[in-house]
């Protein structure tokens, strides 16, 4: 059965204390806008519609930059929920389907409950939730399926306060019958809004009907109106995003310390040991392992890849067998190659190390390209940028690079080449020759002792 959605996300959302709008903050790395979005869009909505309000360009902004399929609509003022749907009639006056209303701040609303609201024939469904602590929620009273009126708390007699049943602040309609109720609204109360809630009213005068489904997960409604709720929806949705990886075949060891986003994958027998970051769109192949410390962001994880304790690693791709760490950094555009490898203490940036590479330790491998089997010494540096410009260096197959070598950019090295420790590369390489850039050593015996006289002299 086909249906459209309105979230309503044009509030300010004045108990965060922010200049940013409240469906803008974020839980592990996304909006929690973008979370309601992805519900509807994973419940099957041939449409989604957003209203905006209070600083609707930096929501309108976000959508376009995540590419969103939903429409905007502009409730210029603030007038309330009721008045906030209003604002979507003429987008729909055409249609005559059924549309569920959800929040822009239930970030933890599934799929699965809006499939259930759709899947009830009614006028109207209020999606409900059962807790054993009610206080502050509006009572759903009910007799049998069908509901007979929402009370909030301070309107409730001592036996509606008894009743566990809350209303979560989303239902299912009918387009026709919402739109003609929402065009009769009043708003005579403290606040001078239009509340959606008061559409029940109207549609129990008309005699038509209200239905309720319960929710099995009280969560999945929870609202977030403050940075401590904002912080128990993350926890909540870390141990959902979590405990998903683990059924689907991933370790995940002291799984509390994890921060794992909603849009990393990650591949079966892959181990992975907290405390770790995955944030982005990072892709975590097959049998794969993380260590402690460790954050990897927007980058591509092939199978049976080893990332060491404490590395950082950012758009960059590791190919099948690759290695890194511990106390790596590989920043945006390395490219690892099957069984190559960065050990400790080295950072690499548009970094192409070819099958079999390595480089150890305590090296800077910058804009350079490092051929097959070839062995980066101790203390290596590409030295790649004169100020205004960054430059290649391209260095051959089976190459051995001797430990505190600089190379400065341009320069090639050709295969089955050597530098001797310590040099200094300014020219390209030829193949198979041994480079030597340093000055030559020269012993003066007898001249420390002066030199310990002489400086013994000038201590005051």
């Amino acid at each position: 059965m086909g249906f459209k959605v309105i979230i309503l996300a044009a509030g300010k959302g004045t108990r965060f204390k922010s200049e940013l709008p409240k469906v803008l903050h974020e839980i592990l790395g996304k909006p929690m806008l973008w979370y309601v979005v992805k519900a509807a869009e994973g419940a099957g909505a041939d449409e989604t519609i957003v209203i905006v309000g209070h600083k609707r360009d930096l929501v309108k902004k976000f959508l376009e930059e995540e590419n969103l399929n939903v429409k905007t609509v502009v409730q210029k003022e603030q007038l309330g929920t009721g008045h906030a749907v209003l604002c979507a009639e003429k987008t729909l006056k055409n249609y005559n389907g059924k549309v569920i209303i959800l929040n822009g701040d239930t970030p933890l609303i599934n799929p699965e409950d809006i499939k259930n609201l759709i899947s009830i024939e009614s006028d109207m469904v209020v999606l409900t939730g059962e807790t054993e602590t009610p206080r502050g929620y509006g009572r759903v009273i009910r007799d049998g399926g069908e509901v007979l009126k929402i009370v909030e708390e301070k309107d409730a007699t001592d036996k509606e306060k008894e009743v566990k049943e809350i209303n979560s602040g989303i239902y299912a309609f009918r387009v026709k019958p919402l739109f003609e109720a929402l065009r009769n609204l009043k708003n005579d109360n403290a606040q001078g809004e239009y509340y959606l809630p008061d559409v029940l009213k109207i549609f129990k005068e008309k005699g038509l009907k209200v239905k309720a489904v319960k929710t099995e997960n009280f969560n999945s409604i929870m609202g977030v109106n403050n940075r401590y709720e904002l912080s128990r929806a993350e926890r909540i949705l870390s141990e959902r995003i979590i405990k998903n990886h683990q059924l689907n075949g991933v370790t995940i060891h002291n799984p509390e310390s994890c921060y794992i986003e909603p849009e990393v994958k990650i591949g079966k027998d892959t181990e992975i040991f907290g405390p770790v970051y995955l944030r982005g769109k990072t892709s975590i192949g097959k049998q794969c392992t993380i260590g402690a410390f460790t954050e990897i962001i927007d980058s591509v994880i092939e199978d049976e890849v080893v990332v060491k304790t404490h590395c950082h690693v950012e758009k960059a791709h590791l190919k099948k067998g690759a290695s890194t760490g511990p106390f790596s950094r590989l920043r945006e555009g390395t490219v690892i190659e099957k069984g190559a490898r960065t050990g400790s203490f080295v950072e690499t940036k548009k970094a192409h190390l070819k099958e079999g590479a390595k480089a150890n330790h305590l090296t800077y491998l910058g804009d350079c390209t490092v051929g097959e089997n070839t062995n980066i010494g101790a203390g290596t540096i590409t030295c790649n940028y004169d100020g205004y410009n960054k430059w290649q260096t391209e260095i051959g197959k089976n190459v051995f690079v001797g430990s505190n070598t600089l190379f400065i950019a341009p320069v090639n090295v050709g295969n089955n080449s050597i530098t001797a420790a310590g040099s200094v590369i300014t020219k390209d390489i030829p193949e198979n020759t041994l480079a030597i850039a340093r000055a030559k050593q020269v012993n003066l015996e007898g001249k420390a002792e002066k030199i310990r006289e002489k400086n013994k002299r000038k201590k005051k």
